[in-house]
């Protein structure tokens, strides 16, 4: 038997219903041009579908754009400073030169990006994946990367002062050249990562560093 009380009861879950359902994150990702245009105009755009876009030397600083699907994304030159890349897929993405400093990264896939000289200091990148990016000359002093997965990722040159790799994965890294002066690898998975005599060890001496 139905009770009297039971209509309340439903009346707020259908109430509950209709606000997740009219959350954004539950709406239909927008995608394309319009996806563009909704993020320059609200810098804000997060779960929207931006492949192959590009955003080349464009303004996104603070920008929202957590879970955002970027795949192949021409980001080049731009300034992301400060930028919510929460969980965003940026696979193969082109952020060349890219101002990302003081951005999250947190659980981010970047694998296969191009990442020559782009700017991450104090970036957050925990847990991301970095799978066989190439982050030659770039510069990622004070940047998080606890847990990520940097696998056969190319960070020759790259400046890695006081970075956080705890738990993270380097296996078959590049790191030539890298300055990697006070850097944190407790606990990193590093076999098979190059350094050579251009390489700056975590304590300061010169490479082949011995980990």
């Amino acid at each position: 038997m139905r009770t009297r009380t039971d209509i309340p009861g439903r009346l707020l879950a259908a109430g509950l219903l209709t606000m997740a359902l009219q959350h954004p994150l539950c709406q239909a990702a927008e995608s394309g041009e319009a996806a563009v245009q909704r993020l320059l105009s609200t810098n804000s755009c997060p779960g929207c579908d931006l492949n192959g876009m590009d955003l080349s030397g464009i303004n996104l600083l603070g920008a929202d754009l957590k879970g955002a699907t970027l795949q192949g994304v021409k980001l080049e030159n731009a300034a992301v400073t400060g930028a919510d890349l929460r969980a965003a897929d940026m696979t193969r993405a082109n952020l060349t030169n890219t101002i990302l400093g003081g951005s999250d990264m947190t659980d981010a896939i970047l694998s296969e990006a191009s990442m020559e000289g782009a700017f991450l200091t104090m970036s957050r990148m925990v847990r991301a994946t970095l799978d066989g990016a190439n982050l030659t000359r770039a510069h990622m002093d004070n940047a998080n990367l606890d847990g990520a997965s940097l696998v056969g990722t190319n960070l020759s040159d790259a400046d890695l002062y006081n970075a956080r790799f705890f738990f993270a994965n380097l296996t078959n890294a590049r790191l030539q050249g890298a300055n990697l002066n006070d850097a944190d690898f407790g606990e990193a998975e590093l076999q098979g990562a190059a350094t050579d005599p251009d390489t700056v060890c975590p304590d300061r001496s010169q490479g082949p560093c011995e980990w």
